[in-house]
């Protein structure tokens, strides 16, 4: 994958930070041109390069990391078949101790039935682990590529005060909300109108309900890409065993990081799990010799992305959005 110019990374990133942001707003903000904004980003979005896409926060939603290992010859059909599934995230082929690594997003009850039912009965899979994730210290949504100034995201962000409810535990959407949310899930820069034509609302009922949902934290509007179309070609899944009483110190530490796209405290035999992309391996090298020296990390173990297959629920095609294969609403 040849990297993004740095114009094209410049809008890339500000979608990043407001994936509904007009392009108007957005040549304001990057001091270019409406109509240069609109055609880099409609010529990414129509090669399928990018993809703007709507999800419930990762901390409203129950959410598990499996590791899959796989018989000799079948991790490319045991990865393809996770990936067709509506209830993972994240799918890709790794390097080390698993072949697989995903990411679910479901409910408890129907995790039972996907472990226990649903994943041991594809063709291929000889061992799979479930970590099922306890505190989300940075999600992807969050991360975005560091070449904007600080102006450039304040005037990017929407101003809006936190409101009381933000990040409400066991707050969950209402069904009006749901629709919402699904009219936006594989295109996020939809209308009013097209949500509202969708959802068979008005157009104002649906512009104050996505609005809403926006303001509470409960809707994110996320810009995917894989990272090395951003000069970040090496990813990697890390593994971490923590001591307990430090794993909040430590996920904190690892969020502020910004080769970090996701840290999150897990249960089982690891603390935390962490997701890295970095220019090049040697950068990852420093990268484990960086966080090897904070306190209370025990041991690190890493898995290398070798091939990704689904992302944001959206399943990739040689780096490219294919198609939407997440939750039907």
């Amino acid at each position: 994958m040849q990297p993004l110019d740095g114009a094209d990374l410049r809008v890339v990133a500000a979608l990043q930070v407001n994936g509904r942001a007009t392009w108007d707003r957005i040549g304001r903000v990057l001091d270019e041109s409406t109509r240069n904004v609109a055609r880099r980003a409609t010529r990414l979005m129509d090669a399928g390069v990018l993809s703007i896409i709507g999800l419930l926060d990762d901390r409203r939603t129950s959410s598990a990391v499996l590791r899959v290992r796989c018989r000799p010859g079948s991790v490319v059909d045991v990865g393809t078949a996770l990936a067709e599934l509506p209830h993972t995230r994240f799918v890709s082929l790794v390097s080390g101790s698993a072949d697989c690594v995903a990411e679910l997003s479901v409910s408890e009850d129907a995790l039972v039935e996907l472990l226990f039912r649903g994943i041991p009965t594809i063709d291929g899979v000889v061992e799979s682990v479930t970590c099922p994730a306890l505190r989300h210290f940075k999600t992807p949504q969050e991360w975005h590529l560091d070449v904007l100034t600080p102006r450039e995201i304040s005037g990017l962000r929407e101003q809006w005060a936190p409101l009381p409810e933000r990040f409400r535990a066991g707050d969950s959407p209402s069904p009006e909300d749901e629709r919402i949310v699904a009219a936006v899930a594989a295109d996020g820069r939809a209308t009013h109108a097209e949500i509202a034509a969708a959802t068979g609302s008005s157009e104002s009922t649906a512009r104050r309900r996505l609005d809403s949902l926006l303001r509470k934290g409960v809707l994110r509007i996320r810009a995917e890409i894989e990272p090395a179309y951003l000069g970040l070609p090496v990813e990697a899944a890390l593994w971490l065993r923590v001591a307990e009483r430090e794993v909040e110190t430590v996920g904190n530490a690892l969020a502020g990081l910004a080769q970090a796209r996701h840290v999150v405290a897990v249960a089982g035999d690891h603390q935390i799990v962490a997701q890295v992309a970095v220019p090049g391996r040697f950068e990852l090298y420093e990268f484990l010799r960086e966080i090897g020296g904070l306190p209370g990390i025990r041991a690190v173990e890493t898995t290398v992305v070798l091939l990704p297959l689904k992302r944001g629920f959206v399943i990739k095609k040689k780096g490219r959005a294919d198609r939407w294969a997440g939750p039907s609403g």
